[in-house]
C-alpha cells in the first residue's frame, strides 16, 4: 500500500506496519480490514454459533418476547378455522365469502408490508411493533362481537374491516419484529427468524384446537375475547420489557422498489411466493383428496399436522446450518428441488405413473415437505440481504426494515395465492395435475436460483457484496471507528486525515 502518494497530503500517517498492527488487532490482516472487530460492534463474533444460553440477557428478553408474542398472535390469528365457517352460514354468508374473509388477512400484508419497511424508521421499531400487538388483540376481541351484528350485508362488512384493521396491525409487529432481530442478531438472522418461525407454527398447530375448545366451552365470542385480551396484555409487557432499540439516524439514498434491481432479490422473491404458496395449497383442498382413501376426521386432521409441526421443529435447524456453513443459497436449491418431489408423491403426479395413491404416499410426502419447507424459505432473509448490499444498500436499521418488508410481503402474497389458485386448479384441473403445477412452480424457484448462482459464479456481471460491508454477516466496517478507538492515531488535524477507504481494502 503507497498511502504516501494519496492526495491531499495527510498529516501523521501512519506506517504500513502501524497498519497492519492495527488490522491484526481487530482480528484482521492488512489486506483483510473487514474482519475487523471493533469493541464497540454488536457482533459477538462472527464465527461464533449462535447460543440462546450465551446470550446476553437483554438478547434473551428480546427473543423471548418475540417469540410469545408470536406464539400468541399466531394461535389467535388461526383460531375460527372451525368454528367461523358455521356461525358465518347461520348469518346468511355463503362460502365464497367466507373464503374472502380468510384471504383478505394475507392480501393486506402483502400490501401493508413494504410501507411499513420503508417507513419503519420514521415510525419507530420498538412502537410499532407494540402497536400492531395491541391492534391485533383488540381486533380479535371486537371480532368476537361480530355475532351480535344484524345479518347480511352489515356483519360482512363488519367482518371484512375488522379482519383488515388486524391484518395491518400483524403486518407492523411482523415487519418490525424481523428488522429488529436483524439489527440485534447481524450473524445469526437466519437462525433466530428459524426460531421465530417455530413458535409460528406452533400457534399455527394448535389454534384451531383451543379456538375449538373455547368455542364448545363458552360460544362464540370465548376464543376471540381470550386470545385478545391475551395478545393485549403482551404488548403491555412487552413495552417495559423489551429493551430499547437503537433505530435512530439510520439514512439511505434508495426506496425499497430499488431492491428489486437486485437479481438475487427478485429471485429469492419467487422462492418465497412458492413456498408460502405451499404453505396455504392444502387447506381447501387436501381433505377431500384424503377422504378418498376412507381416512377418518381425525386421521385427516393428524395427516394436517404433519407438514406444519416438522416445519416448525426444523425451521432453527435450517437457519443455523445457513449462518455456521454460510450457503443460504445452497439450502434454496435444494430446498425447492425436494418440495417439487414432495408435492410429487402427494398428487402423485400423473408424470410419475408408478406411484400409487396410497397412505404411504402421502405421509411420505407430507413428511418430506415438512421438513424441506423450512430449507427453502428459512434461508431467503439473509439472501434478501445480500442481495440489498449488493446493490448498494447502506447496512443500517432501513435496509433491515426494507428487507423485512419484502419478505413478509412475499409470503403474504404466496399465502394468500395458496387457497385461491389451490381451489381454483383443483376445480379445473383435479388435484393430481393442481398438484403437478405446484411442482413446477418449485423447479421454476429451484432452477432460477440455480442458474443465478452459476452466472454469480463464473461470469462478473453481478456485483458481488463489497468487501467494506462483509464480516462473515452483515457488519459494516466504519473507518471512523477504527480510526476513533485506535489509540496510535493522531486525530489532532483531523480534517487532513483523510482515507480512501478502498486504497486500504
Amino acid at each position: 500500500m503507497d498511502l504516501a502518494n494519496n492526495e491531499p497530503h495527510i498529516q501523521n500517517p501512519r506506517s504500513d506496519s502501524q497498519i497492519t498492527k492495527s488490522a491484526q488487532s481487530y482480528g484482521g490482516t492488512s489486506d483483510d480490514v473487514p474482519k475487523v472487530d471493533v469493541e464497540n460492534s454488536k457482533i459477538n463474533g462472527a464465527d461464533s454459533t449462535f447460543s440462546f444460553s450465551g446470550a446476553p440477557r437483554q438478547q434473551k428478553i428480546l427473543l423471548f418476547s418475540m417469540g410469545f408474542v408470536n406464539f400468541c398472535a399466531c394461535t389467535c390469528f388461526s383460531l375460527l378455522a372451525p368454528f367461523y365457517p358455521t356461525e358465518a352460514a347461520k348469518k346468511g354468508v355463503s362460502v365464497t365469502v367466507v373464503g374472502l374473509v380468510f384471504a383478505v388477512f394475507e392480501f393486506v400484508i402483502f400490501l401493508s408490508a413494504p410501507v411499513f419497511g420503508n417507513y419503519i424508521t420514521k415510525i419507530g421499531s420498538k412502537f410499532m411493533f407494540i402497536t400492531g400487538v395491541m391492534v391485533c388483540g383488540v381486533c380479535a376481541i371486537l371480532f368476537g362481537l361480530l355475532d351480535k351484528c344484524p345479518d347480511g350485508n352489515i356483519f360482512i362488512i363488519m367482518c371484512f374491516l375488522s379482519r383488515t384493521i388486524e391484518a395491518l396491525g400483524a403486518s407492523a409487529y411482523i415487519t418490525a419484529s424481523f428488522a429488529i432481530l436483524s439489527n440485534e442478531f447481524p450473524n445469526h438472522v437466519a437462525t433466530v427468524i428459524g426460531s421465530l418461525e417455530t413458535f409460528s407454527g406452533i400457534g399455527l398447530m394448535i389454534g384451531p384446537t383451543i379456538g375449538s375448545l373455547l368455542y364448545e366451552a363458552g360460544g362464540y365470542g370465548v376464543p376471540f375475547f381470550t386470545l385478545g385480551s391475551i395478545l393485549i396484555v403482551c404488548a403491555l409487557i412487552s413495552a417495559y420489557a423489551m429493551p430499547r432499540i437503537d433505530d435512530s439516524g439510520s439514512h439511505n439514498r434508495m426506496s425499497m422498489l430499488n431492491l428489486l434491481r437486485s437479481p438475487l432479490c427478485v429471485v429469492t422473491a419467487l422462492c418465497i411466493v412458492c413456498g408460502a404458496y405451499a404453505l396455504g395449497f392444502f387447506d381447501p383442498t387436501y381433505a377431500n383428496r384424503l377422504k378418498l382413501l376412507g381416512l377418518t376426521v381425525i386421521q385427516i386432521g393428524l395427516m394436517f399436522l404433519i407438514a406444519p409441526g416438522l416445519y416448525a421443529f426444523t425451521a432453527p435447524l435450517w437457519g443455523w446450518i445457513g449462518d455456521t456453513k454460510k450457503l443460504p443459497k445452497t439450502l434454496m436449491i435444494i430446498g425447492n428441488f425436494t418440495m417439487a418431489i414432495s408435492f410429487g408423491l402427494l398428487g402423485p403426479s400423473p408424470l410419475l405413473p408408478f406411484l400409487p395413491f396410497e397412505l404411504w404416499t402421502q405421509i411420505v410426502g407430507c413428511v418430506c415437505l415438512g421438513i424441506f419447507l423450512g430449507c427453502a424459505i428459512i434461508p431467503a432473509f439473509r439472501t434478501l440481504l445480500d442481495g440489498a448490499l449488493q446493490i448498494g444498500f447502506e447496512e443500517n436499521f432501513v435496509t433491515f426494515g426494507m428487507v423485512s418488508g419484502l419478505f413478509n410481503s412475499c409470503f403474504s402474497l404466496g399465502a394468500f395465492l395458496g387457497p385461491t389458485g389451490g381451489g381454483i386448479s383443483v376445480d379445473h384441473l383435479g388435484f393430481p395435475w393442481a398438484v403437478t403445477v405446484c411442482c413446477g412452480l418449485f423447479i421454476l424457484a429451484g432452477s432460477a436460483m440455480l442458474i443465478y448462482c452459476i452466472v454469480e459464479r463464473y461470469t462478473d456481471c453481478i456485483p458481488s457484496v463489497p468487501a467494506a460491508t462483509k464480516n462473515n454477516g452483515y457488519t459494516r466496517l466504519q473507518m471512523d471507528e477504527i480510526i476513533r478507538d485506535d489509540s496510535d492515531f493522531s486525530d489532532e488535524n483531523e480534517n487532513s486525515t483523510l482515507f480512501d477507504r478502498e486504497s486500504i481494502v
